[in-house]
């Protein structure tokens, strides 16, 4: 065949395949090469098929799958050829014709205007090519070409994301302290109609629960003692629970908690 004498190629092929024994490698690797060397277009695919079929485990399966899709392809069935390079890839993951079958595929998805995966199987293909397939890797750096500028976009896309986000988190973050902010500045200040209120301390004895409510009133808080016993030293009327917890923080103490608790009916 390399001389340029195919027919004198294929009759030592057909030589080949009737003397090797069925089902043995010999005979799949004749029938491989008579699928290679076919003239004839579905002959040439029935016996690449067979090979991937009936010899799953031969060294030439790969490469019958690979033909195969270069097959489909050039008849124009890109179904067919993306469904012999799947198998491919998935049966025989460390063939040493996986880096044409990724190509081969790149090709298949930039024919279906599919070029973000077209890209991956094209950077894959990159990636798995021996470094002495030089036309292999000229045939990839080819149709890649593309890629480099999808994935400078993918990249300005992303830290445009992160930039976004950092925005976003720094604005929620400024919304939060604001809002923590305004609580801590209305300091003892309520409202009279508020659910929630700060209890300071208990007492049996209500002039001692009287003092304590002098003394916080004297530090601007609006303290009271309840009607029942024990006497009850309570703080404000809060809209809101987190407005009375940031009360109940500042008033607490090492040796005494201050804690939210709803406020008691008038």
């Amino acid at each position: 065949m390399n001389d340029g004498e195919a027919k004198a190629g294929r009759a030592v092929v057909d030589s080949m395949l009737g003397a090797a024994v069925p089902n043995s490698p010999e005979y799949a690797e004749a029938l491989y090469w008579r699928g290679v060397l076919g003239e004839e277009g579905e002959g040439a695919r029935l016996d690449l098929l067979r090979v991937a079929i009936e010899f799953p485990l031969s060294p030439r399966s790969a490469d019958a799958l690979l033909r195969l899709a270069q097959l489909e392809f050039t008849r124009g069935d890109r179904v067919a050829a993306r469904r012999h390079l799947d198998q491919l890839s998935r049966d025989h993951p460390d063939a040493p014709s996986r880096a044409a079958a990724r190509y081969w595929t790149g090709r298949v998805l930039l024919e279906d205007a599919k070029p973000a995966e077209a890209c991956i199987a094209l950077r894959d293909a990159q990636r798995l090519a021996a470094a002495g397939d030089v036309e292999l890797i000229n045939q990839i750096d080819y149709y890649a070409r593309p890629c480099a500028a999808s994935d400078a976009a993918a990249a300005d896309d992303e830290r445009r994301k992160i930039e976004e986000k950092a925005r976003a988190d720094s604005s929620a973050a400024a919304d939060s302290a604001a809002q923590a902010a305004r609580r801590s500045a209305s300091g003892g200040r309520s409202d009279a109609k508020g659910k929630w209120s700060v209890q300071v301390a208990a007492y049996s004895d209500h002039d001692s629960a009287l003092s304590l409510v002098r003394k916080l009133k004297a530090r601007g808080f609006e303290a009271r003692v309840t009607t029942d016993k024990p006497w009850r030293v309570r703080v404000g009327r809060y809209a809101t629970r987190g407005a009375a917890a940031d009360v109940a923080q500042r008033l607490s103490s090492k040796g005494s908690k201050a804690m939210v608790v709803e406020a008691e009916r008038r």
